[in-house]
């Protein structure tokens, strides 16, 4: 009986590594791997963009724009529109996983809200590919998450742990709620001209305000976070330096100290050749000594 408790427990200590990456943490490979998928369809909607001209557009129901791959052209923005909902949904999911299981993990700390830049980078550019939002407010987004990041993975490293503020909470809310708004109102948002549908830029910027707003709290909320880590990561530096100054002290004494036993020994072998010198009678010492010259 005893032995097969052993084995048992031998059997679940040799699972339990295994287990301890989560379903939380695999729900962020997923959101990862979701983006491949999402980059290959941006592509080729881009090409397609770039070669025919246009995005197509959307008049009510009925497709309207160019005659040539309007459907595909279609079919690619609303499965990348899917892969979006559902990487948001495994964001939200994971993390509520990772707190109630108690499975929080160093992977996940660093790689969900990279997962997270990721795809909110991505839908950020797939928008401005077709022409329903702003290509330099992606750049700002990726400006400023490539600093926090940067930052955010050396804390992780050196163990040093920031609070999340309200003002990164209520950012990813509004970006995410903007991002999807804008592409769902995008292919309504053209208007006729001479026969032809265009962007209409004034409802591209009224749909577009809600992330320009996300943007302005990125950046305050980087601003934040940034000042949080480097004032981390120079208390950890300062103290870093002081294990150092201690590690280099000890190592002195140590040297200092054999430095002293050697020279003690030494004293102590010269102090006991002197005594036995003198010990010696001053006969024998002259007979001991040869002279210079031999007569």
């Amino acid at each position: 009986m005893k032995n097969k408790e052993k084995r048992i427990k031998i059997k679940n200590t040799e699972k339990k590594p295994m287990s301890k990456f989560g379903v939380a943490n695999w729900l962020t490979v997923l959101r990862m791997v979701l983006m491949i998928p999402f980059i290959a369809l941006m592509s080729a909607a881009f090409i397609i963009v770039i070669r025919y001209g246009g995005a197509f557009w959307y008049n009510k129901i009925s497709l309207v724009g160019d005659q040539t791959y309007k459907v595909g052209l279609s079919a690619i923005y609303w499965v990348n529109i899917a892969i979006f909902i559902i990487s948001m949904i495994t964001d939200f999911v994971d993390g509520h996983i990772a707190r109630k299981t108690k499975t929080v993990s160093q992977f996940g700390k660093i790689f969900d809200p990279i997962a997270d830049k990721i795809a909110t980078t991505l839908m950020l550019i797939f928008l401005s590919v077709m022409n329903y939002s702003y290509l330099p407010l992606a750049i700002l987004f990726i400006i400023r998450d490539i600093l926090v990041d940067g930052a955010r993975v050396y804390a992780v490293k050196k163990d040093i742990k920031i609070s999340a503020n309200w003002w990164g909470k209520v950012k990813t809310i509004i970006v995410s709620i903007a991002l999807i708004a804008i592409a769902f109102a995008g292919p309504w948002m053209a208007k006729e001209d001479s026969g032809k549908y265009m962007n209409n830029d004034l409802y591209i910027l009224y749909v577009n305000i809600p992330l320009i707003i996300g943007l302005i709290l990125s950046w305050v909320s980087g601003i934040i976070y940034l000042s949080k880590y480097l004032k981390g990561i120079s208390k950890q530096y300062n103290i870093d330096i002081e294990e150092e100054k201690l590690r280099n002290s000890t190592n002195s004494e140590e040297i200092n100290i054999n430095n002293y036993d050697e020279n003690s020994d030494i004293k102590i072998q010269t102090n006991e050749l002197e005594k036995d010198s003198k010990d010696i009678p001053n006969s024998q010492k002259i007979e001991n000594e040869e002279p210079f010259f031999k007569s």
